[in-house]
This record gives structure tokens, C-alpha cells and sequence, in this order.
């Protein structure tokens, strides 16, 4: 048993097909733009104002299975987890990073380290 093949679409169109020369010569020395062609060169550029700006937070204040309080009443907790979380500087508006840690209180909160207390 054969299966029958779906017919082949045919389209006819009222409009004269356009031919395109194609070419893979480089442009006449007329249509050039010198300004393209020019080499860079860093030392004519104005001198731009450097902008320090302090970098990611490279140490954590606490070990993996540190003991913190996250209230000062609260039971101490275990340290599970710990990265950081990109913040927004409302001054400035750039964008620094801060270190952030989870505990073994059953949720995944995640605490800032000025809002921990060593236990």
C-alpha cells in the first residue's frame, strides 16, 4: 500500500521577478568612505575621568555551619548557604553586591550580614 503524497503547492505571481547582479568585487574608490578606513589610535582621545567604584564583597563574615542569631532574642541558627545578591545603591544608582546567607530555620529567607549576630 502507497501513500499518497500531499500535492505540491504552486504559486503564480502578476509581478515580473527582479534580477540582482551579484557581486563580490570591493567598492569603487568613488563610493570609499575614508573616514572608515582611518586606524585607531588611543592617544588622540580626550582623557575620560576614571570612576572607581568598590568591588564585590570578597570575603564572607561567616563560615558554612557557623552558629548566628538572626534576632537578638531568637534561638541560634546554622549557617546552610551563602552567595550574594546584587543591590541597588539609592544614592549613586550603581549596582554592588551583598553577602547574603540562609539558615536551618525551615524557610529560605535569606539574611544580610548586617542583619546577623554571631551566637
Amino acid at each position: 500500500m502507497t501513500m499518497a503524497a500531499a500535492p505540491e503547492p504552486h504559486y503564480e505571481s502578476e509581478e515580473t521577478p527582479i534580477n540582482y547582479a551579484v557581486s563580490d568585487a570591493l567598492p569603487e574608490a568613488e563610493d570609499r568612505h575614508p573616514e572608515y578606513e582611518e586606524e585607531f589610535n588611543q592617544e588622540e582621545l580626550p582623557a575620560v575621568p576614571v570612576v572607581r567604584i568598590a568591588g564585590p564583597a570578597a570575603t564572607f563574615a561567616y563560615e558554612l555551619g557557623y552558629q548566628v542569631l538572626p534576632e537578638p532574642k531568637a534561638a541560634p541558627r546554622t549557617i546552610i548557604w551563602r552567595g550574594q545578591l546584587k543591590e541597588r545603591l539609592p544614592e549613586t544608582g550603581l549596582v554592588h553586591r551583598v553577602n547574603v546567607y540562609r539558615l536551618n530555620d525551615g524557610f529560605w529567607d535569606c539574611y544580610r550580614e548586617d542583619e546577623l549576630q554571631a551566637a
